[in-house]
């Protein structure tokens, strides 16, 4: 009984040595050291994307003009589907994201979007007036 109280040992962690050191040294090479170098890599990595997909801005976490509003601030809208239409919906959601290079994006900015396009941009509100006569 004493044999199955024993605790086992502790892993062998000897093959992990110096990594850590490895990693910042690594990590030290690849960091420029000026602004002319960042700019020459990335121009290199647009170059390496294949064709139709923008690179996301550095710096820019989200699409659109401004960000949404806190969910307190927040008036809800409720826009209603059937079951095809939103399916149709949802996967074109999915290739806008693929499209624009995000990793997040919902309908609810996409409608956001949309309506401020239809303010602003005077053909897509006659295009929206037209399908609504």
């Amino acid at each position: 009984m004493n044999s199955s109280r024993n605790t086992p040992p502790p892993p062998d962690m000897g093959g992990l040595t110096g990594d850590w050191a490895k990693l910042q040294e690594l990590r030290r090479d690849k960091t420029p050291t000026s602004r002319e170098p960042q700019q020459e890599q990335h121009q290199d990595k647009e170059s390496e994307q294949p064709t139709g997909r923008r690179q996301s801005r550095p710096g820019r976490t989200r699409g659109g003009r401004k960000p949404p509003p806190a969910a307190a601030d927040a008036i809800p809208t409720t826009v209603r589907f059937d079951p095809e239409e939103s399916s149709q919906i949802d996967r074109f959601v999915l290739e806008l994201r693929d499209d624009a290079g995000r990793r997040a994006l919902d309908k609810a900015e996409v409608v956001r979007e949309l309506i401020r396009m239809g303010m602003e941009h005077e053909p897509t509100r006659k295009a929206l007036l037209r399908r609504l006569r």
